[in-house]
């Protein structure tokens, strides 16, 4: 038998060969461990070669020479890697691993996480790069949304000058932007008001002019309309006004307002947008534009039958201007800006009326026409008609009026021989003579010329507790004199003011319906409901001031109570409030026209003073309350 350790060595000296105790496939059988580190790294290689692949990729777009070189690389390292792990295999053999299997898989498992965190790192920077890109499109975007609004704005330029050429287009206003503007009434309405105000303010310089010149303005006021009566001398002013006005208004009614140019029918949306096109545009940068449009051509024509030629000679002492504007030009002079301004507001005007559909019509109001309240409207404001004063006539027509659809735009006019009384002494009389109608009221006597005696400072205090105390401050002076000094005599006199002011309204209104119905107006049923409500304020304020006298007088109370009359006279009162209100509140219907407004205005001015009578009796009832 031999011996253990030489029974051992004796393989090992065979042929000089290695030996393993067991073959692969048993080794391998054995440890599925290892066997399954081996395919991981295998996965791993293979997602490490992805993660390279798509790093060359994207180093494709954009093109960047360095990032193919280090992604081929990669790439190439790789591929390295899985061809020894292939020849590893193939042999048979496998290296012996220091570490252990399950740390293999650890690693291997680490590994292709990296190598998916570097697949997710080249997909974002794939992702900044291509918002980097839109935002390279959006800056692209945006500046050729810049480029095209500046070639709009030079469209919109270039379609306002078309706008005001002699040639006039019908193209359409929506497209060039300028609908923003609704076209009703109430902007007609508007633009008179801008070229009366434009009216006014050329007269100004031009009066001032003449003035200088050494001119006789009561002659030239004379020359314009002769025989005029006018209540003051400041107010033949509106002679002036009236020329300017006749000049510039000549040829309105036709469509091409007098001016000669060749071209055919021009549509309503065209004259609409040429009103916009020219609204807020200065009329000196138009002129410079195209100063042989038909905006030009009329400016010329209205300049030189507005302005005299012996007027501007004595103005500029030399006729220049006028030759430079006669041959086509528009000069920078002040002067000539102001009457610019004036040409402007007419034009628009002119432009603005034929934009509706039926055209807005024009009327004028002769010298010697009865005044009409629904037609006139008169320049001279605190204008008081009694019923028993003639009927007043027009002097002068300042503005014309127009018709718009069913509404009026009321004709502006002087009113010749006619008294414009002020409102203060209007105001006693006609109170006084309600008063003495009724047998109920003291003499009222004139305000004293004291401006600060002691019955108008216990008028103001006492107004300042009522609603409306400017307004009624304003009425309550005229009886600032010595009598009006008790809470009695205050109470009387905002009643007096409140019935007059009532009554002044309701004649007003008779005239107007009256009016109204013969024109068969759409407006005289409101209107008349209107001055029914108005009947009975009226009605109601005289039984108000008859309680209030049978208050202060027991003799005349007939045996009824303190408290009795109180009551009536609050209720009186306040019932003509509520009428007048009423009457405000309803008469506006579908939409309010000038004429209605007048009215409303009227009929609130008699609810607030009703309504400042009311807080003044209270405060002179409450001596009879415990």
């Amino acid at each position: 038998m031999l011996p253990t350790g030489l029974k051992d060595n004796q393989p090992r000296e065979s042929n000089s060969q290695k030996v393993h105790p067991q073959p692969m496939e048993d080794s391998a059988n054995q440890n599925p461990e290892a066997l399954e580190s081996l395919i991981s790294k295998i996965f791993t290689n293979i997602s490490s070669l992805k993660s390279a692949y798509i790093q060359l990729q994207s180093a494709h777009t954009p093109y960047d020479p360095d990032k193919i070189q280090a992604a081929d690389k990669v790439v190439i390292s790789e591929l390295k890697n899985l061809s020894e792990l292939k020849h590893f295999y193939r042999e048979n053999n496998p290296k012996p691993i220091c570490v252990s299997p399950q740390d293999s898989r650890l690693a291997a498992e680490i590994q292709e996480q990296q190598s998916l965190l570097k697949t997710y790192e080249v997909m974002v920077k794939k992702f900044q790069s291509e918002i980097q890109n839109k935002d390279s499109e959006i800056l692209q975007l945006q500046q050729m949304i810049e480029e095209a609004n500046q070639k709009r704005a030079k469209l919109e330029k270039n379609l306002k000058l078309r706008g005001l050429s002699t040639k006039e287009s019908e193209g359409s206003g929506d497209e060039s932007g300028f609908y923003s503007v609704d076209l009703t009434p109430e902007l007609f309405i508007s633009a008179v008001e801008t070229a009366f105000k434009a009216i006014h303010d050329f007269s100004k310089p031009l009066i001032n002019m003449m003035k200088a010149a050494g001119w006789d303005l009561d002659a030239a006021a004379n020359s314009i309309e002769p025989n005029v009566v006018y209540a003051k001398r400041a107010h033949k002013k509106y002679a002036f006004e009236s020329h300017i006005c006749q000049r510039m208004f000549s040829g309105f009614q036709h469509e091409n307002f007098s001016v000669k140019v060749d071209s055919g029918e021009v549509s309503k949306e065209t004259f609409f947008h040429q009103f916009l096109s020219m609204r807020e545009m200065d009329p000196l940068d138009m002129l410079g534009q195209n100063p042989d449009s038909a905006f030009g051509k009329f400016c010329t024509s209205k300049y030189l039958v507005v302005v005299h030629p012996k007027m501007e000679a004595s103005f500029f002492g030399n006729l220049d201007q006028r030759s430079y504007i006669n041959g086509g030009g528009h000069p920078r002079t002040p002067f000539y800006q102001v009457f610019l301004k004036l040409a402007k507001s007419i034009w628009l005007l002119h432009r603005l009326a034929y934009s509706f559909d039926p055209n807005v019509k024009v009327f004028q109001v002769k010298r010697g026409n009865e005044f009409s309240e629904v037609y006139m409207e008169s320049v001279v404001k605190n204008l008081i008609l009694d019923e028993n004063d003639p009927k007043p006539r027009v002097g002068l027509m300042v503005m014309p009026g127009f018709w718009i659809g069913g509404s009026v735009i009321q004709s502006r006019v002087y009113l010749s021989g006619f008294v414009f009384h002020h409102c203060r002494s209007e105001i006693l009389s006609i109170m006084q003579a309600a008063c003495d109608s009724l047998f109920i009221c003291s003499r009222v006597e004139p305000a004293r010329l004291a401006s600060h005696s002691r019955a108008q400072a216990y008028i103001e205090s006492s107004c300042t507790k009522t609603l409306y105390p400017s307004l009624c401050i304003q009425y309550l002076s005229v009886f600032a004199n010595s009598t009006i000094e008790t809470p009695q005599q205050l109470a009387q006199a905002a009643l007096s003011v409140s019935l007059y002011k009532a009554l002044q309204t309701r004649t007003f209104m008779l005239k107007v319906a009256k009016e109204l119905k013969a024109m068969k107006s759409k407006d005289y049923q409101a209107v008349k409901d209107c001055l029914d409500q108005i009947g009975d304020s009226v009605d109601r304020l005289i039984q108000s001031v008859r309680e209030l006298y049978r208050l202060e007088h027991p003799d005349a109370a007939g045996g009824d109570g303190v408290f009795w009359l109180i009551s009536n006279v609050e209720t009186w009162v306040s019932s003509a409030m509520t009428d007048a209100r009423t009457c405000v509140d309803e008469l506006p219907g579908k939409k309010v026209n000038k004429l209605k407004a007048v009215i409303m205005a009227k009929v609130l001015n008699v609810a607030q003073t009703a309504s400042n009578a009311l807080a003044l009796f209270h405060r002179y009832a409450a001596k009879y309350k415990p």
